[in-house]
């Protein structure tokens, strides 16, 4: 005989692949003609950009280039420029199934790179970049919840999860022609630029999620060439794109995945004054959810038959918190001897975050790199990093059984003063908070039974039986022993805990 066991369907965003995929940076250029003879090289930055990704069949190919901008100290008269040149490049990845309703995710990293001049006009570079690929899909799961029979009985595991509705995702641009304030001269030529996107708010229609937040950029410019003189200028531009996301309303819970996937900024003119142009590339994702409760059977036996139990390991990656939210931290950098007469730029980048569970914290320890463009007190360009950490902590009102993490820690605003005759740099840093915390849970799911009705379990002929318990021993493992069921004996003892407090005598009714 098999069971009649009634099943939920839970559908979870299920990762169907995660890899990584190493492209190499080799390059042999020469300056273009309107760049100055290179004295020293200061920074090389090579940024991975995207511009499109697709699945066809069993593969996911991507086309993307690496932009690269060296900034170094020219010969002429001892000034910042720079320089760039993009490599393109393409790769494939084979993701075995191809899946129906899915989310790709898409990131990228530096790894290494070493940049040297072999002339003053010919630089040689190398390096590699890694993409980061994890792709979602839609998977419905059966979940047992209740076996229909009156001799099992049953132990079950309330979970709080969340079902997921539908993804969504989309690539958009940002074109901007961003003016100059009345005070800040026109530049000649862009030395450096730093975005960052929050995306930090959403609102839901049918079958559409209007994502919102604001691109924050940074640029360095030199507004003489003659003499070098840099400034720098800083814009915030609001964003606001729809989504379609089929099957979601305003009652669905969101979580956005976004990244920017490529940005230019071009000196522009109108009306006798400089412009700066941005064309900015942009990735966001929408996964859908709604609350659900279920009890999940994890054990079985029957009071009247032995059992042929079929049961499945399934694990469960399930929301718990979404952060959205501010922190200052402030940080005292140490130049060493070197004295500082001016900062150019200060930014950031190689963001690394490991976490710790403790009494239900999450604690983050947080590293982050400090890229600092200064004049030394010889009028020197100099350029030096230090990498920096800080705590973050987070209380998480769950059973914490194994956590993974998605936040990112946006830097909004980054102050500094000198202090210490000028050879130290005061950082105070905001950061914007933004991503999800999940739990990884494990359990053991009961799919079907089957028990031959003509093998009954032999019972003891009397009513009661004495059971001498020991502290801690479940009232479970003792029914299941006794072919009883666990409320008759806490019932029958006036036991109110699923486990015996203290070395004790219990009657077990013998159903």
């Amino acid at each position: 005989m098999n069971y009649d066991i009634t099943k939920e369907i839970l559908s979870v965003r299920d990762l169907v692949y995660d890899g990584t995929k190493e492209v190499p940076i080799d390059l042999d250029f020469s300056l273009p003609d309107y760049c100055p003879d290179i004295q020293k090289i200061l920074k090389c930055r090579v940024s991975p950009e995207i511009f499109s990704r697709n699945i066809s069949g069993d593969r996911l190919n991507i086309e993307g280039s690496a932009k690269i901008r060296v900034l170094y100290i020219n010969c002429d008269n001892n000034n910042i420029r720079s320089c760039e040149n993009n490599i393109p490049f393409s790769c494939s990845i084979d993701i075995k199934n191809t899946p129906e309703n899915y989310l790709d995710i898409i990131s990228t990293k530096l790894e290494y790179v070493n940049c040297r001049a072999i002339s003053p006009r010919k630089l040689d570079i190398h390096g590699a970049i890694s993409i980061y690929v994890q792709i979602y899909n839609k998977n419905n799961l059966e979940i047992s919840t209740k076996v229909n029979s009156d001799d099992i009985q049953q132990k079950k595991i309330d979970l709080d999860l969340n079902n997921l509705v539908s993804m969504g995702q989309q690539q958009f641009s940002i074109n901007e022609v961003l003016e100059l304030p009345e005070n800040k001269p026109a530049p000649e030529s862009i030395i450096n630029s730093n975005i960052n996107l929050i995306i930090n708010n959403y609102k839901n229609m049918k079958n559409k999620t209007v994502i919102k937040g604001n691109l924050i950029i940074k640029i360095l410019y030199i507004h003489d060439l003659s003499t070098g003189q840099t400034d720098n200028l800083e814009y915030t531009i609001p964003i606001s794109q729809v989504i379609d996301v089929p099957g979601i309303d305003e009652n669905t819970m969101c979580v956005i995945n976004s990244s920017i996937l490529s940005h230019e900024e071009i000196i522009t003119s109108s009306n006798n004054s400089n412009l700066i142009s941005c064309d900015i590339k942009i990735f966001a994702g929408v996964s859908g959810y709604i609350p659900k409760e279920i009890s999940v059977i994890s054990d079985v036996y029957s009071t009247d038959y032995n059992l042929d139990i079929l049961n499945k390991n399934t694990k469960i990656s399930y929301l718990i918190d979404k952060i959205s939210e501010n922190i200052t931290k402030n940080f005292n950098i140490s130049l060493g001897d070197s004295k500082v007469s001016k900062i150019i730029d200060i930014w950031t980048d190689n963001f690394t975050n490991n976490h710790i569970i403790s009494d239900n914290n999450l604690n983050l320890k947080n590293k982050i790199n400090i890229c600092i463009l200064y004049l030394d007190d010889q009028e020197n360009p100099i350029y030096t990093e230090r990498v920096v950490e800080f705590d973050y902590s987070k209380l998480i009102n769950n059973n914490i059984n194994k956590i993974t993490n998605n936040l990112k820690f946006i830097p909004e605003n980054i102050n500094y003063n000198l202090s210490n005759n000028n050879s130290d740099i005061d950082l105070k840093i905001d950061f914007v908070i933004l991503g999800e915390i999940y739990n990884n849970t494990n359990f053991n799911m009961i799919t079907d039974i089957i028990t031959d009705e003509s093998k009954n379990i032999e019972k003891d002929n009397s009513s009661l039986i004495i059971y001498y318990a020991n502290k801690d021993e479940k009232i479970w493992d003792i029914a299941r022993k006794y072919h009883s069921s666990p409320e008759i004996i806490k019932n029958e003892n006036n036991l109110s805990d699923d486990i015996i407090l203290n070395n004790s005598m219990i009657l077990i009714p013998v159903k």
